[in-house]
């Protein structure tokens, strides 16, 4: 590559280096506005001219990006403070804020930490002597004496070797080049999409309600298509597509709502050369990163380094959004090494006392979706799971811990968000849970957090399989209203033409929620029967066995109670629907807690619920279990839940009838509700044993 070649002689040039790099450091500082999502052409160079320039880079790299990383301890991460050439320091960190940052620097940074380079007692950390360094070095690693990057605020000249500008540099370049330009790519094809389904939309609304308007929205959008159609040309001729190793290239198109559901389509093409290097460049990355807090050991520690925390959150995104590119390019990975990177996401993913952002931290819930082995042929990465030692031992944790986690982002738009990073995980623990390794590591996880983080996880799972199926239900009874009265076919001519189209653009948008949401509920209803089998402790402790009977309970009612015909659809497949295998995935869960349930806690448990229980809900669950060919095995032991739910029940009213009217006092003023989800823990609860004591006397006195 010429620009290469003459920037490579540029650099060997005593003469013209610093220019160079000023020259270099000008034009990312000058286009740093290209890192937002809206870019000004005037004002910024072109995303072709920063792909060059990435290239550029990464060819400049590979001196030091061998497979053994031998020169990662010429990067300083003080660069990003102490350079005068690169504006690092707006950028947004890793996880410490900017008042963190100030109030660190203006220190001296006089405390080490433990995993920082040792210097001198008294000396200002942020400050990098003449003799602890090398005058700098040219692009083989050699002495670089024309470095003239400043200390602010100090008359000492910080100098840094060539490696640890040209990282820097390219760290900065990848962001606004190469990873932007997937960034744009994979958002036009999501736009692409969109556009597509709205038409589809107005098409068919215009069969139901033809009208001026909605002709002009159809030749406006159809417009509009043509023109994402000749942009992508653009980015598949112009940027996207080089000389070596031509390769297709998947991209995630966002097909539903939410983004619940993706589908992969064969898209564009990419250079395998340029792929690899930048592969490699941010394994050095992660591998780096990681030397700053201490190396690839688990657990971290408690407190994170000011020079970790401090850095650019680009740095970890930019990897975590490269990976999921490679990931869909076939044999894009073949020859990485990723246990580097498998290593990085495991210690990072369910820490956030280290990357605060947790929408970062589901990215990499992604990038381990995306190598998720599926089907039943081996995969390049399944040794990373089955095979790797903190896989083994941390990966089913942290991702439970994530799943937590992930409930309260800060975002206004968390409660949504939620659920397409749950789903992601759901998928992860379910694959996981076919490992025998990872099965083992998982019981006892939930035996030892029983009532630590397994129990939240129960808790949010619960809450989110409740809301999921009753909105989906809900929107199913409303879908049905509206099809009602788009079928009459008088009253809907009567309606005018503006209405129609408003009613038209409700139904479609409900056919999408109930897919979305039923397919999720589905999910989460999986997670529960497969894991209920071999964990039900958890399930069955008093402050968990009423909540989880009064789910049971509502579902069971919802699918064989007296309004289950009108929940059926002409299409039920169509909206991820499948009321059959829900009922008996329900009842294998309360199955599977009865054969837990060694305190006998459970029957009495469903009856307390006087929301969704009926007795009668059992020998109906039992009769279509019966006419779809389930186990007759689990239908007989379901039946004997339910007489014994029936026997408890009993049991309840007698006792009830003979402690006759109960003092106000002795009621719980707390209303529990299966459907609240304030978030309540066990240390919050207050032990009255004076109360406990009259009430025990009470029910003696009525005995």
């Amino acid at each position: 590559m010429l620009l290469r070649k003459v920037l490579r002689s540029l650099l060997k040039n005593t003469n013209t280096r610093e220019n160079v790099l000023e020259y270099l450091a000008e034009v990312i500082n000058k286009n740093s506005s290209r890192g937002h999502m809206q870019v000004d052409p005037i004002s910024c160079a072109s995303s072709g001219m920063f792909l060059n320039l990435s290239a550029v880079m990464l060819r400049l790299c590979e001196p030091f990006l061998d497979a053994n990383l031998t020169k990662r301890d010429k990067i300083d991460a003080k660069y990003v403070f102490n350079s005068t050439r690169l504006d690092l320091r707006q950028l947004t960190a890793l996880h410490a804020s900017s008042e963190e940052v100030a109030e660190w620097l203006s220190k001296g940074n006089s405390k080490k930490d433990d995993v920082s380079r040792q210097y001198s007692e008294g000396e200002n950390r942020l400050l990098q002597s003449q003799e602890a360094t090398s005058s700098g070095s040219n692009i083989d690693g050699s002495s670089l004496p024309s470095n003239k990057a400043m200390s602010k605020g100090s008359g000492e000249k910080a100098r840094f070797p060539f490696i640890c500008e040209c990282f820097f540099m390219t760290a900065r370049v990848l962001n606004l080049g190469l990873l932007k330009a997937f960034s744009d790519f994979k958002h036009l094809v999501q736009d692409m999409s969109r556009c597509e389904d709205t038409l589809s939309s107005l098409k068919a609304m215009k069969e139901q309600a033809p009208s001026p308007q909605v002709d002009q929205d159809i030749a406006r959008l159809e417009k509009e298509f043509e023109s994402y159609s000749q942009e992508k040309l653009c980015y598949e001729s112009q940027i996207l597509r080089f000389a070596q190793g031509m390769w297709k290239a998947w991209v995630g198109v966002e097909l539903l709502k939410k983004e619940a559901d993706i589908e992969l389509q064969p898209l564009t093409f990419m250079d395998g050369g340029l792929l690899q290097q930048a592969l490699s460049f941010y394994r050095l990355m992660v591998v780096w990163l990681v030397g700053l807090v201490g190396g690839f050991n688990m657990p971290l520690p408690p407190s994170c380094p000011m020079e970790f925390a401090s850095l650019p959150e680009h740095f970890v995104e930019d990897a975590m959004e490269l990976l999921i590119f490679a990931s869909r390019i076939p044999k894009a990975l073949d020859g990485i090494l990723l246990d580097d990177f498998m290593n990085f996401i495991i210690m990072f993913m369910a820490s956030p006392e280290y990357i605060r952002n947790p929408y970062l931290r589901a990215k990499m819930v992604e990038v381990l979706n995306c190598w998720m082995p599926r089907g039943s042929g081996s995969s390049v990465t399944t040794t990373l799971f089955e095979g790797h030692q903190l896989s083994l031992e941390y990966l089913v944790r942290n991702l439970l811990k994530l799943y937590v986690d992930i409930e309260f982002t800060g975002s206004h738009t968390q409660f949504y968000d939620k659920f397409n990073i749950r789903h992601n995980i759901s998928e992860l623990l379910e694959y996981l849970w076919q490992v025998p390794s990872h099965r083992n590591a998982w019981r006892q996880i939930a035996k030892e957090e029983e009532k630590g983080v397994y129990l939240n996880f129960l808790n949010f799972l619960i809450n989110d399989s409740i809301f999921l199926l009753d909105e989906s239900l809900n929107k199913i009874l409303e879908m049905k209203e509206l099809e009602a009265e788009m079928s009459n076919t008088v009253e809907w001519e009567r309606r005018t033409a503006q209405e129609r189209q408003e009613r038209t653009r409700l139904f479609h948008s409900q056919e999408n929620i109930i897919r979305i949401d039923m397919k999720l509920a589905m999910e989460d209803v999986s997670l529960l029967a497969f894991t209920s089998e071999q964990i039900t402790a958890p399930f069955l402790l008093p402050e968990m066995v009423e909540r989880v009977a009064s789910m049971l309970n509502y579902f069971l009612l919802q699918l064989v109670g007296p309004q289950r015909k009108s929940l059926s659809l002409k299409d039920p497949e169509k909206y991820e629907f499948r009321p059959k295998q829900l009922l008996k995935q329900i009842v294998n869960i309360y199955v599977h807690l009865a054969r837990g349930d060694k305190e006998n806690i459970f029957p009495a448990a469903i009856t307390k619920d006087g929301r969704s229980y009926n007795e009668q809900l059992f020998s109906a669950a039992a009769d279509v279990l019966n006419r779809i060919g389930e186990d007759g095995r689990i239908i007989q032991e379901f039946m004997e839940l339910g007489r014994k739910a029936r026997d408890a029940a009993s049991e309840a009213m007698d006792t009830e009838a003979a402690l006759g009217e109960i003092p106000d006092e002795f009621l719980d003023p707390i209303q529990t509700d299966p459907f609240n989800r304030s978030h309540l823990t066990a240390d919050m609860l207050i032990p009255d044993t004076e109360l406990k004591a009259k009430i025990e006397d009470f029910i003696k006195s009525r005995g």
